[in-house]
């Protein structure tokens, strides 16, 4: 593997009066012998080199990015002993409602400590994508935003050096993923075009920047790399799941399912991938729900109903819940129909049990003193599963397909890290296929950038990925809303497409 930026350690012979030799070409002459040709150089680079050949002897580190062509982007004097000596890549996923990043030991390719996430500072101005895109309309809107975005990466990258005992300025790259609006945001491109007929995002392929062009207080010169979308509907965070999942390498046929603010769906192998989005993740991120949360600690995020009707459920942090994240509203919802308590309507049984009050907003299940489930959460929540279930059937339909011929069934985001796959498909959210089928890749955006700061042959493949990716738009289908509407039940009115869930 070729890290995106790599350390070499060059001993060079000193000037003399028989050795004149530039100390620019000095130092490229060492990395020659090293088996690399850095042909460019940052006139900020060059302008240091003099000072840092004299203040050890001319021994030097030298730090060249392996992105494009070789660069030769920082030097500095003697072995850089002990951590310096790492080449250190910041990975990030620019999530919508969270900015999640990884500090990379390149050398070794494992994270120097625990991802760290922050909550983007852009919700302030609007939660959702469409209120951020008309909130550029103003004057100095979209450079608000990007500061915004940027000014919660430089803070994470702090603490994230913090914490492996160097400085953000020790940084030498970073890796970008987001969806194809939060990568405007982030590079301040003009997202107008992005939610509006004929749907034109400003660039698709962003290539690489020099961190001191992007604002971000890592090495000036350091590259960042910003993963390409396709269109407006599927950005580099997608594109990162696939490449995470391995599903453009197989032979059988994939679903990948990556579930945030919006849902994306993509389905194929290594000859053609197919790709359709859809607004199915805001009840899972506690949008639309009275006691619904992002996953943060105080968040319920398993659940389970007694035989007494009385819950049982675990809290992330270990601390006192205050709301419930999209994995335990699945498992709520699962529990509440399994054990009789609504039916399959969503509408709650009478009589069945003293945990269902009435409420300002009507029936509701409490799941603990001040966290309640109501009818209308289950409808929104019914909404949702309806919504995604349907985007799966309209789009292998279309492909002519079925979901038998599903190999692996990946889940990604979040909502892939704690969801009970067997309790998505008893509601009849996921399609009734052997659980074994199904693969939880976490928070494949992260895992991804990770990927593309090692290799950049990871770059390469993203680069191909979205060239293989044909987008299908669910909306012109004349049969969704039929079937959305029969989907609108637990877990569906056709009985026959989830005997398994019938059965529990």
């Amino acid at each position: 593997m070729t890290p995106l930026v790599k350390k070499y350690f060059l001993k060079l012979s000193q000037a003399s009066d028989d050795d004149k030799t530039p100390d620019l070409e000095r130092v490229l002459a060492g990395l020659r012998r090293e088996g690399l040709d850095a042909g460019s150089v940052p006139v900020s680079v060059i302008r240091k080199i003099s000072s840092a050949l004299r203040d050890n002897n001319f021994e030097v580190t030298a730090t060249v990015s392996l992105s494009e062509e070789p660069e030769l982007i920082d030097i500095e004097p003697g072995s850089s002993a002990g951590r310096r000596s790492t080449a250190f890549g910041l990975a990030v996923d620019l999530g919508t409602t969270n900015i999640v990043c990884s500090l990379i030991d390149l050398d070794t390719g494992s994270p120097t400590g625990m991802p760290v996430s922050d909550t983007n500072p852009q919700s302030v101005i609007g939660e959702d994508i469409l209120a951020r895109i008309h909130h550029c309309l103003k004057t100095g809107g979209l450079e608000e935003l990007r500061l915004a975005a940027v000014g919660c990466v430089n803070a994470v990258a702090e603490r994230l050096a913090a914490s492996a005992g160097i400085s953000a300025g020790d940084i030498s790259c970073a890796c970008i993923s987001g969806n194809t609006t939060m990568a405007h945001f982030f590079l301040g491109l003009d997202p107008y075009n992005i939610c509006r007929a004929p749907y034109v995002p400003a660039a698709n392929r962003f290539g690489s920047f020099k961190a001191k062009d992007v604002g971000l207080n890592i090495r000036p010169e350091a590259p960042v790399v910003v993963l390409p979308n396709v269109g407006s509907y599927v950005g580099g965070d997608v594109l990162a799941g696939i490449l995470v999942s391995g599903m453009a390498d197989r032979e059988g046929i994939s679903i990948l399912v990556d579930v945030g603010t919006n849902a994306e769906i993509i389905v194929g192998n290594r000859d053609w991938l197919v790709a359709c989005a859809g607004a199915a993740g805001p009840a899972l991120e506690g949008g639309v729900v009275s006691s619904g949360m992002r996953a943060a600690p105080g968040a319920i995020d398993r659940i389970t109903i007694g035989d007494k009707h009385d819950p049982s459920f675990s809290v992330i942090g270990d601390v006192t819940p205050v709301g419930m994240c999209g994995s335990a509203l699945i498992d709520l919802l699962s529990e509440l129909f399994r054990t009789g308590l609504i039916d399959g309507r969503g509408k709650f049984v009478p009589g069945r049990t003293e945990r269902v009050v009435e409420t300002e907003s009507g029936p509701a299940y409490r799941v603990a003193d001040n966290i309640f489930f109501t009818e209308r959460d289950i409808e929104n929540l019914v909404r949702t599963k309806a919504a995604m279930y349907t985007a799966l059937t309209v789009i292998i339909s279309e492909i002519g397909i079925t979901f038998n011929d599903i190999e692996s069934f990946f889940v990604a985001g979040t909502f892939g890290e704690y969801i009970a796959a067997d309790k998505a498909v008893s509601i009849g959210m996921l399609p009734d296929i052997p659980i074994e089928k199904f693969r939880l890749l976490g928070n494949s955006s992260l895992k991804g950038a990770v990927m593309a700061l090692l290799d950049i042959k990871a770059i390469e493949q993203i680069e191909k990925i979205a060239s293989m990716i044909t987008y299908r738009e669910l909306n012109a289908s004349a049969e969704f809303m039929s079937l959305y509407r029969a989907a609108m039940f637990l877990p569906h009115t056709d009985a026959s497409l989830f005997p398994n869930a019938y059965k529990s």
